[in-house]
């Protein structure tokens, strides 16, 4: 019985460890940006563009045009201003700069 208990057990733990092991990880804009940028939140008496609002405004720009806007925007993203590598890849992921 106890051996049986211990398979069990590997079983489980195994299977565990498999499904997390295959999750998808979460996007850079859910994690950076979403929280502000919902389409919702008001800065300085303006709503924040949401993300198909930042993707329409963005379409046919370069990539760099999108990341010197982020880095030229308010004090609220001076934790994320500075980081123009992930600023990069949040553009990317959104598609913009992408050649149609």
């Amino acid at each position: 019985m106890k051996t049986v208990s211990i398979a069990l057990g590997v079983v489980v733990l195994f299977v565990g460890i498999m499904a997390c092991s295959n999750t998808k990880p979460e996007s850079l804009w859910r994690r950076h940006c979403e929280a502000c940028h919902d389409g919702k939140t008001v800065l300085n008496g303006e709503v924040l563009l949401n993300r198909e609002e930042m993707k329409g405004k963005y379409r046919g720009k370069a990539l760099n045009d999108f990341v010197d806007a982020c880095r030229g925007s308010s004090t609220c993203m001076n934790i994320l201003k500075h980081q123009e590598n992930l600023l990069r890849q949040v553009g990317e992921e959104m598609g913009i700069g992408a050649k149609p």
